[in-house]
């Protein structure tokens, strides 16, 4: 028997398949369907296997312990207020109730940060009012009058002046009063009080006040502020002579005796004296009360 008469071998696991050799030319059109495909634009070529983050660590809420000191040092009615907040999230935290420790801090934190805020505020408005006060007190000062400025041109409210260093002021003479005149000069600061039947060169012989009626009304109806140095003098002198006149029966040229006055300034005005003092004075000695001579 010859070789062509036998059967073909086939090897076990059945006849393997071998892919058709083709050895013709395909055409430039035709894809090769064992040509690996293009990757298209944007593809992410697969690569190694990225690690997973760790996980991190569970960190414990908050119980608002900082801001219950803040609201405490700040203004401390918020920090009574912060402070059961802060004792329940602990007490909550201690018992593994974390949704009640978050709670309760987080109320905490919101006192602690209104304290801040009221605190900040009220410092703020304290210092712009504490400005605003010394600058209206500074010019209040600058508006006020001098007082070492006489009043009248017969004496002085404080000052340098004539008179006895144990004397009495002559703001504070009392009606009826008489004094010893040696040695006054034109501004005087004190006197020495005697009674008037001894001898004497002066007397207080009249105190009277500044009428309302005298005065011109504001449009609003009230009187109006001091009404001036020179308006003051005029007056006082008319008062102070017409008083004088009264009590001699005789016109002032004729008594033979100086009149003085001592009249409120604006300093005065504003405390409400009116007070006008008139006084008189002679070159020669007086004895007795100037009305009953």
């Amino acid at each position: 028997m010859s070789n062509h008469d036998l059967p073909p071998l086939v090897p076990p696991g059945g006849p393997a398949t071998t892919p058709p050799q083709h050895h013709e030319t395909r055409s430039p059109h035709v894809p090769d369907p064992y040509a690996p495909l293009p990757l298209r634009p944007g593809t992410r070529v697969p690569g190694p296997a990225t690690p997973l983050p760790a996980h991190r660590p569970v960190t414990e809420p908050s119980t608002g312990t900082g801001w219950t000191v803040v609201a405490l040092l700040t203004w401390w009615p918020f920090g009574i207020a912060a402070y059961p907040h802060t004792q329940r999230a602990t007490a909550a935290l201690a018992a593994g109730d974390r949704g009640q420790a978050t709670t309760e801090g987080a109320k905490a934190r919101r006192v602690g940060i209104t304290a801040l805020v009221f605190a900040i505020v009220l410092t703020c408005a304290t210092l712009v009012a504490t400005m605003v006060g010394v600058f209206a007190l500074a010019f209040w000062a600058e508006s006020q009058p001098d007082r070492t400025e006489p009043a009248t041109s017969y004496a002085a409210d404080d000052g340098a002046g004539s008179g006895p260093a144990d004397g009495t002021s002559v703001w504070e003479l009392r009606e009826g009063e008489c004094y010893l005149t040696d040695g006054l000069t034109d501004v005087v600061r004190t006197v020495a009080v005697v009674p008037c039947d001894e001898p004497h060169g002066g007397e207080l012989y009249d105190i009277t006040y500044v009428a309302d009626k005298v005065l011109t009304k504001n449009e609003d109806g009230s009187y109006p502020d001091y009404p001036g140095d020179a308006w003051m003098a005029d007056y006082a002198d008319e008062v102070c002579r017409a008083e004088l006149e009264d009590q001699t029966a005789a016109p002032v040229e004729q008594s033979g005796l100086h009149h003085w006055h001592m009249a409120p300034d604006a300093w005065d005005w504003r405390g409400q004296d009116r007070r006008i003092a008139c006084l008189v004075e002679s070159d020669t000695a007086l004895t007795g009360r100037l009305g009953s001579r």
